[in-house]
């Protein structure tokens, strides 16, 4: 199965994102698996304890002496019950004897000696914690090892009922995201939005957590600083307050980012005024699991993200111009757009004057006359958590017609089609639907179906790009295709740029070069840390372990290394220095953590088939189908495994369920015809060249391997024709040269 390393990133890209990515913040995805035991109870001397620092718990209620105001509106807020204990006076009508059945769990919640109580499939624990206060309320019960678990079971206090995040949840407990398991960990899911100055102390050694912790809840120092050494002389306050005068509004709204973002985490260090690229990597929009083409949210992408993709972040407009940062609400109305024509009604902050009637075509007072219902629509969390979009779309019902994005105008009008949407906003905004957006939308789409020509649209679009979110996520794109020349320039050209996240979405195309070293060492070095990762990353496999560069890139893979993503990172690396049974320890973590992610699995084959134990790689392929039996990879890949093992009829099977599941699969068209070619089936062979070269013209290597066919049956003309398509997809194709300089020697 070694051809696999070669020919798998012709086509599929997501092992590479399982070994390279953050899992972090994905305990909604579902999945349905085979049914477990519940875990034994542990042992009651190594579950955690509730302890705040001594001696500083009461900080954010020493503030109110000073800042009566700002206390009273943060007390009661989001931010002030983001985590709290458990107590009768709160939490008595939740555990009032309510039971909750799903399809795998039976949920019962009472009162026991004034504490509450939770069974689950006739297991008791007890809650200690609670999190969060509207729309929903989670608790959480001590594991042993350190750890916290979050139960999918959720009280909804307006209803009054309590109810599951993880709707038609099937869930058992081999998977990650199972409500014990570590997908649903207080301690790195949860905690560090969630408390003040939180480090979840994590020893990959022993597998266990120390957590710590100022003070429950987002707390005063969170957001304004730690505590100064002296107090302020002119304050008297315990805030920092000369460092907090320094700090820009936009490194305010990165304070906010580090909670409110869907983000890779290189440690638990971040404090108020630090750079959000010194402490995480921001997710963009580079998967089909997270965001629509055009941007929309699609998985729990939180805020952040958004707002930086949209033209509003891009000129500057940040959280606090919108929203209070102590109450956590709106500082004016939505009603009558208040708060919109704030600044869209005067051209403030550079924005476009709106008359609402004219924009809208909507009568005023109605929904669709709304800014938010138009360019902010909802999607609902957990099950009853809705969240509006912060990437302040234009509804386009032309891309939704195209490739299935959602539109505001059929979210509203749910009555009609999708051509009547196209019909009202041509004839409403004609030309002006026709955006430059629109067009990376579809060059992205294009990438996160793997197709052949996305490189293509892909850098037509890039130099169109102002906003450095795009450009970074139009780079992350281009990494399958690392090793094209065009792609190649375009990375060099930007390892300038003045914004962090797009010199380090270089890193991934230049790594496909040995030319790049030296550019790759410079951004090794660079000032911010985001950078400094991704490019020692890209030089894991050369650079010298004792490097300060390395040795902060470690660091941060072992604070990572308590999820799937991390221990899979961290085969990869031993993989990447030949130490595979460093590799095989990290993997068989990670696919014990999550028996159920058939990535892990097919990364684990790979990894079995480099150690020469083909039998248990067809095995662990088998699982990885198992678990999606409608994914084309894994027979594709079994069909590999099964050439290696010298089973030709396996193979052979394999490859054509592979095309069946997915027609347009040029590599396994290709590699059926070269079966085909290897039992003298000729001209079968050359009817799935042909299909490999109509699925992806831009690749030398089928017609090139056509026209070895057409030699064969002497067909001499189509032969060179062949060989000239290679050539002219690739100039300097040396088998095709050298097949050419064979034939004119004859």
């Amino acid at each position: 199965m070694q051809r696999l390393l070669h020919t798998f990133s012709h086509y599929w890209t997501a092992p590479t994102l399982l070994l390279a990515g953050s899992l972090l913040f994905t305990a909604c995805r579902g999945k349905t698996t085979p049914a477990a035991p519940e875990a034994p109870e542990p042992p009651a001397d190594t579950r955690p304890t509730l302890e705040d620092k001594p001696g500083v718990a009461a900080i954010s209620k020493r503030c109110q002496e000073c800042h009566q105001e700002a206390y009273a509106k943060w007390q009661h807020s989001h931010h002030g019950l983001a985590n709290r204990h458990t107590s009768p006076e709160q939490d008595s009508a939740p555990f009032a004897n309510f039971t909750l059945k799903t399809p795998t769990k039976d949920w019962a919640f009472s009162t026991k000696d004034d504490k509450p109580t939770v069974k689950v499939n006739g297991k008791t624990y007890q809650p200690d914690m609670a999190l969060g206060t509207d729309p929903l309320i989670q608790y959480l019960v001590a594991d042993h090892d350190g750890r916290w678990q979050t139960t999918s079971a959720a009280w909804d206090p307006k209803e009054q009922e309590w109810f599951d995040v993880l709707s038609g949840d099937e869930r058992t407990q081999v998977d990650w995201g199972h409500w014990t398991n570590r997908g649903m960990t207080w301690n790195v899911q949860c905690a560090w939005c969630h408390m003040t100055d939180f480090h979840k102390n994590y020893d990959a050694a022993t597998d266990q957590y120390n957590s710590t912790w100022q003070e429950m809840g987002v707390g005063c120092t969170q957001c304004h600083g730690d505590l100064a050494d002296q107090p302020d002389p002119d304050h008297g306050c315990l805030i920092d307050l000369a460092t907090q005068r320094t700090i820009t509004p936009d490194r305010t709204a990165q304070n906010c980012a580090s909670c409110h973002s869907r983000r890779g985490e290189f440690d638990n260090d971040f404090h108020h005024g630090a750079l959000f690229a010194d402490h995480f990597a921001l997710t963009l929009p580079t998967s089909p699991d997270l965001y629509y083409p055009d941007g929309q949210v699609l998985g729990e992408d939180y805020v952040y993200g958004s707002l930086m993709l949209s033209k509003m972040g891009h000129k500057g407009i940040s959280c606090r111009d919108c929203h209070d940062s102590h109450s956590a609400t709106l500082k004016l109305p939505l009603e009558n757009n208040a708060l919109c024509m704030q600044c869209h009604a005067t051209g403030d902050r550079e924005s476009v004057i709106i008359q609402p009637y004219e924009h809208s075509h909507h009568a005023i007072g109605s929904t669709g006359s709304s800014c938010v219902e138009c360019h902010m629509t909802h999607t609902t969390y957990m099950d009853r958590d809705p969240r509006r979009d912060h990437g302040f779309h234009i509804p386009d019902p032309l891309l939704t017609k195209e490739l299935g994005i959602p539109n505001a105008c059929n979210k509203c009008h749910t009555d009609k089609d999708t051509d009547w949407a196209i019909k009202w906003t041509d004839e409403w905004y004609g030309e002006k639907m026709n955006r430059p957006e629109r067009h990376r939308t579809r060059a992205i789409a294009k990438a996160y179906t793997a197709d052949p020509t996305a490189l293509n649209a892909l850098l037509a679009i890039y130099p169109t790009q102002t906003n450095p979110a795009w450009q970074a996520t139009l780079l992350q794109l281009m990494q399958p295709f690392g090793t094209d020349p065009r792609a190649q320039q375009v990375a060099r050209n930007a390892v300038t740029s003045p914004d962090p996240m797009v010199r380090s979405a270089t890193a991934g195309i230049l790594e496909f070069s040995p030319a790049n070293r030296a550019l790759l060492q410079t951004l090794s070095q660079d000032p911010i840390r985001q950078v400094r990762q991704s490019a020692t990353w890209a030089l894991r496999n050369t650079i010298n372990i004792n490097s300060p560069a390395y040795q902060e890139f470690l660091a941060s893979l072992n604070f990572a290394s308590d999820q799937p993503g991390g221990m899979m990172r961290q085969a990869q690396l031993a993989m990447g220095r030949n130490d595979l049974k460093s590799a095989e320890s990290w993997m068989k973590k990670a696919i014990t953590i999550d028996a159920s992610s058939a990535g892990g699995h097919e990364s684990y084959a790979v990894l079995l088939s480099q150690l020469g134990r083909s039998k248990e790689a067809l095995a662990q392929l088998l699982l990885a189908q198992k678990l999606q039996p409608e994914n084309p990879q894994y027979p594709y890949l079994l069909a590999l495994a099964s050439a290696e093992a010298g089973t030709p009829g396996d193979t052979e099977k394999y490859l054509k369920e592979a095309i069946a599941l997915d027609k347009t699969f040029d590599r396994a068209w290709y590699n059926l015809g070269l079966l085909q070619a290897g039992e003298n089936r000729l001209g079968a062979a050359l009817d799935s060249l042909l299909a490999a070269e109509k699925h992806n013209p831009q690749s030398p290597d089928y017609p090139y391997a056509r026209a070895t066919v057409h030699y064969r049956r002497q067909e001499m003309t189509q032969a060179i024709e062949a060989i000239q398509k290679a050539l002219g997809i690739q100039s300097d194709y040396q088998p095709a040269l050298q097949f050419l300089q064979n034939l004119q020697q004859r």
